[in-house]
């Protein structure tokens, strides 16, 4: 996953995402000092400018930029 990719927010069966089914750009990625890919999180701009962290394992590619 990188800066530019359009993705969609997938959430959980558990998940209280607003956004959840909808398809935004990539804006970066935000890795923890860590490491720790699990607790990776993301920051998604949507089609009315609004721009939200979400956990990165939460959010599936629908298309690659170049």
């Amino acid at each position: 996953m990188k800066v530019g990719d359009l993705i969609e927010l997938r959430g959980t069966m558990w998940s209280s995402y607003g956004r959840e089914g909808e398809i935004g750009l990539l804006l970066e990625t935000l890795i923890p000092p860590t490491g720790d890919d699990k607790e990776t999180f993301s920051r998604v701009m949507w089609g009315d400018g609004e721009a939200k962290l979400y956990k990165t394992e939460h959010l599936e590619i629908i298309s690659e930029s170049r």
